[in-house]
């Protein structure tokens, strides 16, 4: 046992926790790509953060390749539809086995592809820049 005064302990176990919470931030930090992918933690808890608190339908994020990305709730990818039908574009294939979605606007077609996010949410691979 630790001999010595109580403030001397409070010390002993504040410096513990600091270096504990040192290591544990450098260990994230090195490994950052390795734990979270190509995600972007920061950017994905602000979007989640919209969703629940701001009560958005869609929030946007992005990837490590500075890749537009859209949160939807899980179940709702009407949400983007509906925005894509105010861009002019139409949903003509709606793929559930391969997790896309086949857009038109003219003669040109646009695939979109979505995955789970989480457990709570989708995330959608739009390649429109600031768009939609």
């Amino acid at each position: 046992m630790i001999k010595g005064n109580s403030n001397e302990k409070i010390m002993i176990i504040v410096c513990s926790s600091i270096i504990f919470i040192v290591l544990i931030t450098f260990i994230v930090f090195v490994n950052w790509q390795h734990i979270f992918g190509a995600n972007r933690p920061l950017a994905n808890a602000k979007a989640i953060y919209q969703l629940e608190f701001k009560d958005k339908e869609i929030a946007e994020t992005s990837n490590v390749d500075n890749t537009i990305l859209y949160i939807v709730p899980k179940g709702h990818l009407d949400t983007y539809i509906k925005t894509m039908n105010k861009k002019g574009y139409k949903l003509s294939e709606k793929d559930i086995d391969y997790n896309r979605l086949v857009f038109q606007k003219g003669n040109n077609f646009t695939e979109i592809s979505y995955n789970r996010f989480v457990r709570k949410y989708t995330m959608i691979e739009s390649p429109f820049l600031k768009e939609v």
